[in-house]
């Protein structure tokens, strides 16, 4: 009984809407061209005509757009019941009005399809949109319990169905899973008991084993997922109910993904530039490289320009190429013009200014020494106070290995406001000069000394005679004089072993001239009468 009601109504609707054609005619012909008119199309929705289209939009003629139109209300039949009250009047261009439902036209009203009819637009297009809505409205209603009853059934045996091959699916991954075991199984029990045969060496075969297994996981979740999209909206439309609530609920998943597929086919410009200009980059870091290896070896000779400062200035450049190339490239990247990626960038900066000052100023002070040239790795220093050979220095420390074979290493700030004493450079010509001082008391006279010192010394095998060593009477003390032997050498490696041998040396060619020498300190009780200076030669 209620269909028959809506259905008559709907009738009705469409008997006022001819009528309001056929009253219409007269100002059709004023408003409207004849040549702008043509046959009219109806709009037919299950064998009934709703109403008529009259004139032709574009290249789209009468027939097209009646045709399309009726498939804009069969899919909208589709969608549940409430569906149909969100049927609404938009205005459009040029002073036209389009009935849409959730963003999507329906059906389009032009100011020359209103002039045919003799009405407003507004007023046809409200006129349409009541017919529609009244239309899907009764065909729901009508629904009998054998129909829904049938229909659940229909779900149901639908729902069976794909439990069935959800089950399916499981079980043929199941045996699959069995059997890749089995045969990864063998593999790890013969490829485990030695280096022969593995494909990678860096990954042992256990975890090439457990990498296959998460790939067969990874692709039974892909085919169930897979499963669900293409069966869960045809599941769904079976029923009144339901209808549409399939399509809305994979639209929450492929939504994102529509996004993401058109943003990335939109980002294929800006790849392109990013590629080029790292590309262009990347060859400019090999250039810098091949000229480095060249100047380091000698073949590019610089006038002014050392083979040492090859590597540092060579990374220097990179440094700068990479930054150059990132602030070109940066206004490209996904994302950069957005707050987040905003705010992260003012937080790395944070990050870089409060805690990376000691940092910057250590790769600043290894810049200053790389090109002060103070020491080269191999040079016997004295860094503050350490003495030591260079192992190696970098942009952050220098790590010197001293004479006791301990490792130190030492930030380059420290190094830069600190003394530097480089016991190498000194020991080319004429050569390092090694002192050392022994106090002798007045009674000895001070030729004697000198002759002593400098026979001691010249049985050192690493003294050098030339430039000739030399003696300085350094002060007259209480007790005694101090006298400071300075002799040559070319080994500032050595410097240990050589004060070694020289104490040594000095040491028995005192005591063969039974002449004593006056350190430590010691007290001697003499008569008041006697004199200690020696007599005159």
């Amino acid at each position: 009984m209620r269909f028959c009601i809506g259905y008559k109504y709907v009738r009705f609707r469409i008997w006022v809407l001819l009528a309001v054609l056929c009253f219409g005619e007269s100002a059709l012909h004023a408003q409207v061209p004849d040549s702008l008119i043509s046959d009219p199309a109806p709009v037919v929705y299950k064998s009934d005509t709703l109403f008529k289209v009259s004139y032709a939009v574009g290249a789209f003629s009468t027939t097209q757009r009646a045709k399309l139109i009726g498939q804009n209300i069969k899919e909208l039949a589709n969608q549940g019941r409430v569906q149909y009250d969100s049927l609404v009047l938009v205005d459009a261009f040029n002073g036209g009005v389009n009935i849409v439902w959730q963003d999507r036209v329906i059906k389009s009203v032009t100011l020359e399809d209103a002039a045919i009819e003799g009405v407003s637009t507004r007023a046809l297009a409200d006129a349409q949109r009541t017919i529609i809505r009244n239309v899907l409205v009764a065909e729901y209603d009508s629904r009998t319990a054998f129909s829904i009853a049938k229909d659940f059934v229909i779900f149901a045996l639908l729902l069976g169905l794909l439990l069935l091959l959800w089950k399916g699916i499981n079980r043929i991954f199941d045996k699959l899973r069995i059997i890749l075991r089995a045969k990864l199984k063998a593999f790890v029990d013969e490829y485990s008991k030695g280096e022969h045969g593995r494909v990678f060496r860096l990954i042992d075969p256990r975890s090439q084993a457990s990498f296959l297994l998460w790939l067969l996981r990874g692709l039974r979740i892909f085919v169930l997922l897979f499963l669900l999209y293409l069966y869960l909206p045809f599941l769904f439309s079976q029923l009144e109910y339901t209808r549409g609530f399939g399509e809305q609920l994979l639209n929450y998943v492929t939504d994102p993904l529509k996004l993401l597929a058109k943003n990335a086919v939109a980002f294929i410009p800006q790849l392109l530039f990013i590629i080029i200009f790292g590309y262009v980059g990347y060859q400019g870091i090999r250039l810098v490289g091949w000229l480095a290896d060249r100047v380091k070896t000698g073949q590019i000779k610089v006038e002014g320009f050392y083979p040492d400062w090859a590597n540092p200035t060579a990374n220097l450049i990179r440094a700068l190429i990479v930054m150059f190339t990132l602030i070109i490239i940066f206004p490209y990247l996904p994302g950069a013009n957005s707050d987040a990626f905003k705010g992260v960038s003012v937080f790395v900066g944070l990050l870089l200014s409060l805690g990376g000052a000691a940092a910057i100023g250590d790769v600043i002070s290894g810049v200053i020494l790389t090109y002060m040239r103070p020491f080269t790795v191999g040079d016997r220093v004295k860094l503050n106070d350490t003495v030591g050979d260079v192992m190696s220095k970098n942009l952050l420390v220098t790590r010197i290995r001293t004479t006791k074979n301990e490792e130190i290493t030492i930030p380059n700030a420290h190094l830069l406001n600190g003394g530097i004493i480089n016991y190498t450079s000194l020991s080319g010509n004429p050569g390092l000069v090694l002192h050392t001082s022994v106090t002798i008391g007045y009674d000895v006279p001070w030729p004697q000394v000198h002759e002593l010192l400098l026979g001691a010394v010249s049985k050192v095998e690493a003294i050098q005679l030339s430039p000739k060593p030399f003696i300085l009477q350094k002060a007259l003390q209480d007790w005694y004089v101090e006298y400071e032997l300075n002799a040559y050498t070319k080994d500032s490696h050595a410097m240990p072993r050589t004060y070694s041998a020289h104490h040594a040396e000095i040491q028995t060619a005192f005591r063969g001239a039974n002449v004593e020498i006056m350190s430590p300190h010691y007290m001697a009780i003499r008569k008041g009468d006697e004199r200690t200076v020696p007599p005159i030669q």
